[in-house]
């Protein structure tokens, strides 16, 4: 097949390299540029998803997604979720804000009441002490977070006492909480924050210790896809059908928030880095034109057009930040499979037994492809132009 002219010109002066080292040099790291630039990008991008991956598993496998109250006289809410809800899983719910006694320590904690047959799947897993069976079976037996029972210098078998600010009673002696004797029966890791406040017990023994006004459960409605909770709440909430719809932004919305603040910032300085360097192939695609405008007027002469002419120029260039583009995203994936291993072999290890999370997003990759290619595309504009402009009259008047 015979390639158009424009093409086999664009790579014979690409490929020219007599009389012009210099802007040989010039072409070389721009590409190089843009290598590197795509290449950050990439990796950056993915342990960045790594990262929010990993706090949406631990943090949002532990809080609920969303929680509904029906009003009294709705019966089949469940009506309202749709197939494509993603809805995973419905389970009755209670929570409530408490004071934990032990024999040194008074925390502030999170009290969550849960049917023992509805554990959360990757709180199942998180268990490190006791079993569930034991939790299921016990009476007044609570699973602390890990770094909650470091603070509070318990283990399994001791005895914590609960106290609760809502509905307390007046007694000779004054007012007191309502509280209770529970026993640890077993410790939850989660490796989040959450672990610091989190305390589960069985959801009939929180609703007796809850005053007869907070007893009946919500419902907790866990979802494949977290993120996309505040849309299904919004129109929950539009239904008229709960008297109180929430999502997980309640608690950690701003921890979210400032994850995809970053991701977005890292971009954009990346991003630049892609720019700069595809902005360079300004400079020798131009100094290239000034230095081609006899052929370049000649060709005019022998009847090429101008568009023919632009993407003499303007295939060099976009060829030139393809190559970069191709090339940086190869690296960049090599690098996020052997990211840790890289890292290792640098003594660069977060810690013992740690390892930085690494999620690649194919769409995200095609991305940054994208706008690596449209921005040596944007570069090429001017130079080309500049060759379209050339005067046949003016420069081959003295040849």
């Amino acid at each position: 097949m015979q390639l158009p002219v424009s093409i086999l010109l664009g790579i014979r002066y690409s490929q020219s390299r007599k009389g012009n080292a210099f802007i040989s040099f010039i072409t070389f790291f721009s590409v190089a540029g843009i290598l590197l630039g795509v290449m950050a990008l990439t990796l950056v991008s993915s342990v960045m998803n790594g990262f929010e991956g990993d706090l949406k598993k631990r943090i949002l496998g532990v809080i609920p997604h969303l929680v509904v109250m029906p009003e009294p006289y709705i019966t089949d809410w469940q009506s309202l979720l749709r197939p494509n809800d993603g809805v995973q899983d419905i389970s009755p719910f209670l929570q409530s804000e408490a004071l934990v006694q032990a024999p040194r320590q008074l925390n502030a904690v999170m009290l969550q009441g849960i049917n023992p047959d509805q554990i959360p799947q990757f709180l199942q897993q998180a268990l490190v002490v006791g079993s569930w069976q034991d939790f299921a079976t016990s009476r007044y037996g609570v699973v602390l977070g890990r770094g909650l029972a470091e603070q509070l210098e318990v283990s399994r078998g001791q005895q914590l006492r609960f106290m609760l600010a809502q509905g307390g009673n007046y007694t000779p002696v004054g007012w007191l909480p309502r509280q209770r004797l529970f026993e640890v029966v077993g410790i939850v890791d989660t490796g989040s924050e959450v672990d610091s406040v989190l305390a589960v017990t069985r959801l009939d023994d929180l609703a007796r210790l809850l005053p007869v006004s907070g007893r009946e459960p919500s419902w907790r409605l866990s979802l494949v896809e977290p993120f996309s909770a505040p849309l299904l709440a919004e129109r929950l909430s539009q239904s008229g059908s709960f008297s109180d719809v929430s999502d997980w932004r309640q608690s950690q919305g701003k921890l979210f928030a400032a994850v995809a603040m970053e991701k977005a910032m890292m971009w954009l300085m990346l991003l630049l880095i892609v720019a700069v360097a595809a902005f360079n192939i300004v400079s020798a695609l131009v100094m290239m034109v000034t230095e081609k405008q006899a052929e370049v007027a000649i060709l005019k002469t022998l009847g090429m057009t101008d568009s023919q002419l632009f993407a003499v120029f303007a295939f060099q260039g976009v060829v030139n930040g393809m190559v970069g583009a191709v090339l940086g995203v190869v690296a960049g994936l090599l690098l996020c499979l052997q990211l840790n291993e890289v890292l290792s072999l640098f003594g660069l290890q977060l810690a013992s037994g740690m390892a930085l999370p690494v999620a690649v997003n194919p769409l995200q990759i095609v991305t940054i492809f994208a706008c690596a290619v449209g921005l040596t595309l944007l570069a090429v504009l001017y130079p080309a132009w500049r060759a379209v402009k050339v005067n046949p009259a003016e420069i081959l008047r003295d040849e």
